[in-house]
């Protein structure tokens, strides 16, 4: 019988990463969370646009505690369970990247969004129509698209 070696995981990133193929970078006393976020601060700085950097969290859907029996997996000192009778579930929250509230526009620099991004994204425009707010918002996927976006920015809200 011929013996299978077991290939070894890789140390690959995890799937859920914040940020993929991102590099933090310190700029102005800010940590950026990629090159793309930096160019659109400066950017934005060049156009003399107001805005705050990752300001504030949405909390999107509240934390709850979940009271019915509910069999699903989860991991706990190294071995699996299996149903669990009450468990607390932790809030989405979601925090915009360059935002300006009083003149309505909300820019989200995303190069490469994780898998649950989209859900995030669609919660937060939902919020954002619950809650009757009219913003602006903005999400470039690269430098040209940040440039795109400053030029909307300035022509629409600002009459520039």
């Amino acid at each position: 019988m011929k013996r299978v070696k077991k290939r070894r995981k890789s140390a690959a990133q995890p799937v859920n990463k914040k940020v993929r193929n991102a590099k933090k970078i310190n700029f102005d006393n800010i940590q950026f969370q990629s090159r793309l976020e930096l160019y659109c601060y400066k950017r934005l700085k060049e156009a003399g646009l107001e805005f705050e950097y990752e300001p504030l969290y949405y909390e999107l859907i509240p934390k709850f505690e979940y009271e019915s029996l509910c069999f699903e997996s989860y991991k706990k000192k190294n071995r699996w369970l299996f149903g669990a009778k009450s468990k607390l579930m932790r809030a989405i929250k979601y925090k915009p990247d360059f935002v300006n509230i009083k003149d309505g526009w909300i820019i989200e620099c995303k190069g490469h969004p994780n898998e649950s991004f989209p859900l995030k994204w669609k919660l937060f425009k939902y919020y954002l129509k619950q809650n009757n707010l009219n913003i602006h918002l903005y999400m470039p996927k690269n430098q040209e698209h940040v440039d795109d976006c400053i030029m909307n920015i300035l022509k629409t809200v600002y009459g520039r």
